[in-house]
């Protein structure tokens, strides 16, 4: 591409354009989580949880209803563990491939597959076995009802509210090794702040045994990596490791593997202190023209895909923003407004679900031409709106 540079908005639009952001998608829910390489579940309730706010940023016209009946009724997406041992929706079609591609993943001084292999015993296995054999005729149910159904409520109570381990009993532990390893997943999430999960056998609904399938890890790798690639548009290997949990060091050979084989190209100079790739697909996209005045408004969650690694979004953006997930008392929730293709400050929200009203706490624009932006505040009540909410209430603006 000989020593071609680029404007700044181009590879923005790029960027967004890959990630659904651009402009709204008309495509299924399971098309757009494929493009972006899966949502990740969040269940802080702020306002609505992660992978609502995610799709309502990238689908046209979406309904949180859209991804609960995609998700638990007809399992064309499904929750499962992926990149940074988080759990994620992801294509059902997919589901094998990204568990075979981060099962090795190292994260809390262990993988899946170490964390699987330490808590295994003959006892773990018979309770396994009783745990499905007691299932296999339920066709959802949730936590406490399955320890109902078994008869261990008050064993379970004393576990888990009274933190006596000596109740640690092996069904307990070999209910998580199910629910991690995917012969139990999730088919539905019923009404409240936390979404309490219902749970199914993985046969009930349809799927067979991914450890199975015979896809080599390495390659499964291989396809993760490079489908992060294309959802990104332009990124380099710490930027992959940062969104996925890979190690730069595991990344890198990927990435020289798919440069020799065309898949992807370097950009020619570099951008801030480092050189980034594009892959081969987007490439007719260089020649794209930056729009004059572009105003679409997206109001990005913090657990976003797109804002997850702040070195990168800082690069390609000049954008940045802090949050304590944590903190118990007073909370942020900061919503980074993206206008077009720039990113002119945050706000921080709250929907209040017993009044009806969506609570707009403090609002932070940093470019003074968008301080009274009729444009942010219609995509304020378009959001509450999408909530449900009678009434907008800006206690600081």
């Amino acid at each position: 591409m000989g020593n071609t540079t680029y404007d700044i908005n181009l590879l923005r639009n790029i960027i967004l354009d890959s990630q659904h952001l651009l402009k709204r998608s008309t495509d299924s829910i399971e098309s757009i989580v494929s493009d972006i390489c899966g949502l990740q579940y969040d269940p802080n309730p702020m306002i609505y949880l992660n992978q609502y706010i995610m799709l309502w940023n990238r689908k046209k016209d979406f309904r949180a209803e859209e991804l609960d009946a995609a998700a638990y009724k007809e399992f064309k997406v499904v929750e499962t563990w992926t990149f940074k041992r988080n759990m994620f929706f992801v294509p059902s079609r997919e589901y094998s491939l990204y568990r075979h591609a981060t099962k090795g993943i190292i994260r809390w001084g262990e993988s899946d597959e170490m964390w699987l292999e330490k808590g295994d015993s003959p006892e773990v296995r018979a309770a396994e076995r009783e745990l499905k054999e007691k299932l296999s005729g339920c066709e959802g149910l949730t936590l406490n009802q399955i320890w109902e159904k078994l008869g261990l409520s008050d064993e379970w109570h004393k576990y888990r509210r009274e933190h006596d381990h000596s109740y640690n009993l092996p069904v307990f532990r070999a209910f998580y090794r199910m629910c991690r390893r995917g012969d139990l997943l999730t088919c539905g999430r019923n009404p409240g702040t936390f979404r309490e999960p219902v749970y199914i056998l993985k046969e009930k609904a349809g799927f067979s045994d991914w450890r199975k399938d015979p896809v080599e890890e390495k390659q499964a790798v291989k396809w993760a990596v490079e489908k992060l690639i294309v959802s990104f548009g332009i990124t380099d290997p710490v930027h992959i490791s940062h969104i996925s949990g890979y190690k730069t060091a595991e990344v890198l050979p990927v990435f020289e593997e798919l440069e020799e084989e065309g898949k992807i190209e370097k950009l020619p100079s570099k951008i801030g202190r480092k050189y980034y790739y594009i892959h081969s697909s987007k490439l007719p996209l260089l020649s794209g023209e930056v729009p004059a005045d572009p105003c679409e408004i997206r109001l990005i969650s913090p657990m976003d895909t797109l804002v997850r690694d702040k070195a990168w979004l800082e690069t390609f953006f000049d954008y940045s923003f802090t949050f304590e997930y944590f903190k118990k008392k007073g909370m942020k929730w900061p919503l980074s407004i993206l206008v077009g293709n720039q990113f002119v400050g945050y706000m921080d929200c709250r929907m209040d679900w017993k009044t009806n009203k969506f609570i707009v706490k403090e609002r932070n624009i940093f470019q003074q031409d968008f301080y009274h932006c009729r444009a942010i505040d219609l995509a304020v009540k378009e959001l509450a709106e999408f909530h449900g909410a009678k009434e907008v209430i800006e206690l600081m603006k």
